[in-house]
């Protein structure tokens, strides 16, 4: 997965114990240093204005909401900074962004892994003048600080005043404004994609080793953020069930990439069977946790079938020892008149190292497609052993061994998958995807340069007294083995691709047609993804007429 920047918004109900928490040295473990654009008077009028506006609203139930926090995660190079330094950039660059109020701690969690800012800003803005109300009449507030109409409200049976309870006279002041109301912008999404955006850079400014640089999530590629599970939170099992669902699609994802699979159609998948209907569903049952991991689920089961005939196709590939014959042909602007060596090698060297990184992912994914069907085989095994004998006492060594073996593979799985997840960080990419886009442009680069080498060379060797007798030899070179050309003259590729060197087309195409344009038809993904779908519809479709008899036989008992 991509080294993404972590940029965490919450609401503070209580601003003035947050900013105690974060700041006081006796709470904190690891507190480096704090920073303040403004007094300490100026968080203890906020939390009063927001509670006044609180009780006035006369809501029963929910919080006050006093400020907004950010946390912000730095990488841990950032440590050579002096403390106080960094943190005073981060917090200033926020505050005049967005010309509020703000005050900061820079921490480091317990166990020293997570270096971090806790930065509270104000969602008001102060007045330049204070307003105040006063009372055109006797005014009435009960225990809870709300405006009574009358004051039998605030009476008890005695008719005596409650205690709490209070009376603002006539002519004295009820009301004092210091704060606008809130602002709004600091509730929309697009806010904090601002934030994430202003923050990455900033970071990104600061860190020497590539490795330290960060990216923002690109919702629009093929991958799925998972999301952070705060202290306390009542949903925090759902979230870390959809959070080992989304890692699943993402080892899915990058294992298909490798095998071959096409980033722009698994993210056209994506698009279709996991965003929009995960939309749809929300806009017709609104939200609902169940239906995103229901969804969720069957689209990694239809990448994980994709993922499975793409390697089988590549041992296929492999055994057949088929060689690759794709081929780009020629265009007149390829004819060169000079050529630089240097540039070459420089792209042999590129192309070398890329595939050094691109020979270890497939190897990686090799073996972690031959856990996964070790893995089945076993599970079949004990299936058959459980299921097919009746004398179970006799095959009880048989089932614990295969057990335990099932064990053994199950745990080789998680590491290999775990070496595929670290191998990108490992080597200076964000992900797996970069270092396939990468190879296959230096694959492409170097190629060039190929054909244009043999071309020039071609071209030295050559007598200049008949240029049709050039050109002929020249699409010698241009044109090798295993390209035909058409009765129009197209040259069309006759050999099979080999998808170790080549990310396989999960388009299939049909042939030329007089036009010269080819037809393309439906992607095996969505093929398969259409499938699943008559599948799930059937599936549905039974539970509810079973379900129709059963309550059909209820009704007749």
């Amino acid at each position: 997965m991509p080294r993404h920047s972590f940029v965490q918004i919450s609401k503070l109900p209580d601003v003035r114990g947050r900013v105690d928490y974060i700041s006081n040295p006796i709470r904190q473990e690891h507190l480096y240093a704090t920073y303040s654009t403004a007094e300490p008077d100026f968080w203890k009028r906020l939390a009063e204005q927001a509670q006044f506006d609180f009780r006035k609203s006369n809501q029963k139930s929910g919080r006050c909401i006093e400020a907004r926090e950010l946390i912000i995660a730095l990488p841990e190079s950032l440590q050579k900074f002096n403390p106080q330094f960094l943190l005073k950039t981060f917090t200033e660059r926020f505050h005049k962004t967005y010309d509020v109020q703000c005050t900061s701690a820079l921490h480091h969690n317990k166990a020293m892994t997570n270096y971090h800012i806790h930065l509270i800003f104000a969602d008001r803005e102060p007045l330049d003048q204070p307003e105040v109300k006063y009372a055109s009449r006797n005014m009435f507030y009960d225990e809870n600080g709300r405006h009574v109409r009358t004051k039998k409200e605030i009476l008890d049976v005695d008719r005596k005043i409650r205690p709490g309870c209070r009376i603002i006279p006539k002519g004295e002041a009820y009301e004092i404004r210091y704060f606008s109301e809130r602002q709004d912008r600091f509730k929309e999404k697009s806010f904090l994609q601002e934030v994430k955006d202003m923050y990455t850079d900033l970071i990104n400014e600061c860190v020497m080793d590539e490795k330290d640089r960060l990216q923002v999530f690109d919702k629009s590629g093929p991958y799925l953020p998972t999301k952070k599970i705060g202290k306390n939170n009542p949903k925090a099992k759902e979230i870390q069930h959809d959070n080992e669902l989304r890692k699943e699609w993402n080892r899915t994802v990058d294992q298909v990439l490798i095998a071959g699979g096409s980033e722009e159609e698994v993210t056209a998948f994506k698009k279709e069977y996991v965003t929009e209907k995960v939309a749809e569903s929300i806009k017709r049952n609104g939200v609902q946790p169940g239906i995103f991991a229901s969804i969720l689920r069957s689209a990694v089961e239809v990448l994980k079938t994709f993922y499975r005939f793409l390697m089988f196709r590549l041992e296929k590939a492999e055994k057949e020892a088929t060689a690759d014959h794709i081929h780009v042909p020629a265009q007149e602007s390829m004819i060169v008149s000079s050529f630089d060596p240097a540039e070459l090698q420089h792209a042999k060297a590129e192309y070398m190292h890329m595939q050094s990184l691109h020979d270890d992912l497939t190897t990686i994914n090799k073996k972690i497609y031959a856990i996964e069907k070790s893995i089945k085989n076993l599970n079949m095994q004990l299936k058959r052993l459980e299921n097919g004998f009746a004398d179970i006492i006799l095959h009880m060594f048989e089932r614990r061994e295969l057990k335990m073996k099932i064990i053994s593979q199950e745990e080789k799985l998680e590491e290999a998958r775990e070496q595929l997840r670290l191998y990108p960080a490992q080597h200076g990419y964000a992900s797996v995807d970069e270092i396939e886009r990468k190879f296959f442009e230096a694959k492409g680069e170097y190629n060039s340069l190929l054909r244009q080498e043999e071309i020039y060379n071609a071209k030295a060797r050559l007598p200049h007294y008949s240029t049709d007798r050039e050109n002929s030899e020249i699409k010698k070179v241009v044109e090798p083995a295993g390209v035909a050309k058409t009765p129009l003259g197209k040259m069309v590729d006759t050999g099979k691709h080999s998808f170790g060197d080549k990310h396989v087309s999960v388009l299939e195409s049909k042939p030329l047609e007089p036009g010269g344009s080819r037809k393309q038809r439906t992607s095996i993904l969505t093929k398969l993804a259409q499938k699943q779908s008559v599948v799930e519809q059937k599936r549905q479709e039974n539970h509810q007429a079973r379900n129709a008899v059963k309550k059909y036989n209820d009704i007749e008992m």
